[in-house]
């Protein structure tokens, strides 16, 4: 048997209470390459869950002696700005979104919480809670720039090392630097780094005159240049670079596919079907 991983943040957890526009592009990719689907995104994740859920499942699969030419595995990133702690619990935090949560699809954790004094919390819906303000206080965007990167890479370098193929890309972008929103801005889903609504009504978001975001990182930039771009796909025209899925579906799809619905900028089915197959399924197929 063939299997395929996904992970990711909403724009890949599937969401089964709403069927008419709940499917994501994973639904839709595993049976074009007629593999076993292992999806394991979860709403709200920053790209340090992200990276440990896929590299969980691709170890228990590698455990449960799966060959490793038999596991693709395939990777959506999330915003820079979301964030995860694991924290004593016998510090008084108050109400805390748990990583522990269900796959909504599934009904399983994907990480089961063990008998520990550690308790791991992510910053998603509880920005404005908690500890998370404070973090923000002093979280610069390089510190953000730098914790994403090093996400890709141990997920590449772990992937690399067991001789599993891969693919990756963005829900949106990340990669480039135009007027930063203060942080913890409630701005389009709190996500947006740059200046200018990447998910407009009208599709006129447009970054090709911003700074790569590696340019103004001064400390650790050079960390970008190690991300291996041939299993990183990322979408480019003559308005847009370093463009994630948002930009590819905002300049190839009808604009009633644009959104699940207003204020909700997730793709709904079509657009998720579409880039499964005129994106994804394309570049993956090159490797088989």
């Amino acid at each position: 048997m063939k299997h395929l991983v996904t992970s990711g943040c909403s724009f890949s957890e599937t969401w089964p209470e709403n069927p008419i526009e709940g499917q994501t592009w994973a639904d839709y990719l595993a049976p074009m390459l007629s593999r076993k689907l292992h999806n394991v995104a979860m709403t709200g994740a920053g790209n340090h869950i992200i990276s440990s859920a896929v590299i969980k499942k691709v170890k228990e699969l590698l455990d449960n002696n799966t060959r490793a030419e038999d596991i693709y595995v395939v990777v959506q990133w999330s915003g820079i700005y979301r964030f995860d702690r694991i924290v004593p619990k016998k510090i008084s935090l108050g109400a805390q979104r748990q990583v522990s949560v269900e796959n909504r699809s599934t009904g399983k954790k994907r990480f089961i919480a063990p008998e520990s004094d550690n308790e791991w919390i992510m910053c998603a819906a509880a920005r404005n809670e908690s500890i998370w303000p404070y973090l923000f206080s002093f979280m610069s965007k390089e510190q953000a720039f730098m914790e994403t990167v090093e996400n890709i890479l141990r997920v590449q370098w772990f992937l690399k090392s067991n001789s599993i193929k891969y693919k990756m890309f963005n829900a949106w972008d990340i990669f480039t630097d135009g007027l930063p929103k203060h942080l913890g801005a409630n701005y389009t889903c709190d996500l947006v780094l740059n200046h200018g609504n990447q998910f407009s009504e009208n599709g006129d978001y447009t970054n090709i005159n911003h700074t790569i975001l590696k340019e103004n990182c001064k400390w650790v930039g050079y960390l970008f240049d190690y991300i291996d771009s041939q299993n990183f796909w990322t979408y480019n025209n003559e308005k847009i670079k370093y463009g994630g899925m948002t930009q590819w579906v905002l300049a190839n799809v009808p604009k009633q596919h644009w959104y699940r619905k207003k204020d909700d900028q997730h793709p709904p089915n079509y657009a998720a079907q579409q880039f499964a197959q005129k994106v994804l399924r394309k570049i993956i197929e090159k490797d088989e």
